[in-house]
């Protein structure tokens, strides 16, 4: 009797069909290459190597002054008196600590503008999905990161870089 009830549920459930929605669009894109290939998105990157190599150019100099200041003064060791040496020397240190200061902190100045820069353009890039998603009535948009195999007919980065290139303009 007991083997005829579960029988029975078993056939009960598996006599219902689950319909899934088969009018659901889902399609991936591949949001850095949107970044690394949109007109603003190398903008955005030509500024920041820009700016990075302009630091580093500024601060060798600084160092290499830095660098010829501690020679000097090594170099006036046994002509300076004791005290005139450690003062000297304690004076080097303290530029070399407000360098460092100075060097840290336009690094995380530099780095924050970066990231405001891409922050916002990643915003007008959502905006811009969003807006193809509606229009092309697609239920789901994936990073491609996350796949592992797809057909590359639901790609459309191309489309979405496209229309990047034509309403985003300008780095703001």
């Amino acid at each position: 009797m007991r083997l005829l009830k579960y029988t029975f549920i078993i056939f009960f459930l598996f006599s219902f069909q689950v319909k899934s929605n088969e009018n659901s669009k889902v399609r991936y894109i591949d949001i850095d290459f949107i970044f690394k290939n949109s007109i603003v998105g190398k903008k955005i990157n030509e500024i920041a190597i820009e700016n990075r190599d302009k630091k580093i150019k500024a601060n060798k100099k600084i160092e290499k002054k830095l660098e010829d200041q501690k020679k000097e003064i090594l170099a006036q060791q046994n002509i300076l008196s004791k005290e005139e040496f450690e003062q000297k020397v304690l004076s080097h240190q303290k530029e070399v600590q407000e360098y460092q200061v100075k060097k840290n902190k336009d690094i995380k100045e530099m780095n924050k503008k970066n990231v405001d820069l891409t922050r916002n353009f990643m915003k007008k890039i959502d905006k811009i999905l969003l807006e193809y998603a509606n229009t092309n009535k697609i239920d789901l948009v994936l990073k491609k990161e996350i796949l592992i195999i797809s057909n590359s007919n639901l790609d459309i980065t191309k489309n979405v870089l496209d229309i990047v290139n034509k309403q985003i303009k300008k780095i703001e």
